[in-house]
């Protein structure tokens, strides 16, 4: 008989809602969100497996995660909720709209033979737009004590100290007035 798993996901702690294909509700668990603990926690629920989770920040590790424990991993557009939140209807909702076919909009779709390269892809953008950032803050930092700062010599260890001379001097300190 299949098992449709609705699993809410948090930085700390996961919470799963499992259901039969009649709707019956036949448990919901607690996990703390690592790796060795959602597995087994999905392992111990009878084959077949379906699992449904909402997009997110942890839902393309969850995927690759727990796909090889369930026949079907879903990983679904959030929904605009209403009415009161909590972690254990949200974990059933997501459940159910799988057991009924009612996910319309599934976002993920697994990393082919070419993941390793999208994810060194992913990384060299973040270091390029984390050091684009630095430069930009750096420059802000300068310009907003009076110091113009214009091409690249700023951010070079030989023209750094001519930089930092340009910098106004701190006035006096509170205890030399006293």
């Amino acid at each position: 008989m299949d098992r449709y798993i609705g699993l809410d996901a948090h930085a700390s702690s996961c919470t799963l809602g499992v259901m039969t294909p009649s709707g019956k509700r036949i448990g919901s668990h607690v996990v703390e969100t690592n790796a060795r603990c959602l597995i087994e926690a999905v392992r111990q629920i009878p084959q077949p497996r379906h699992i449904c989770l909402e997009e997110g920040t942890l839902s393309e590790w969850l995927y690759e995660v727990l796909s090889p424990h369930a026949e079907k991993v879903v990983v679904a557009a959030v929904s605009e909720s209403r009415g009161p939140k909590d972690d254990r209807r949200d974990a059933f909702g997501l459940a159910e709209g799988l057991r009924l076919g009612a996910i319309k909009r599934k976002v993920y779709k697994k990393r082919g033979k070419f993941g390793a390269l999208g994810y060194r892809a992913k990384g060299y953008r973040w270091i390029r737009s984390d050091g684009v950032r630095v430069k930009n803050r750096l420059k802000a930092l300068y310009r907003s004590r009076g110091v113009a700062v214009a091409g690249r010599g700023v951010y070079t260890a030989t023209k750094r100290g001519q930089y930092l001379d340009r910098l106004p001097k701190p006035a006096q300190p509170l205890a030399e007035l006293l």
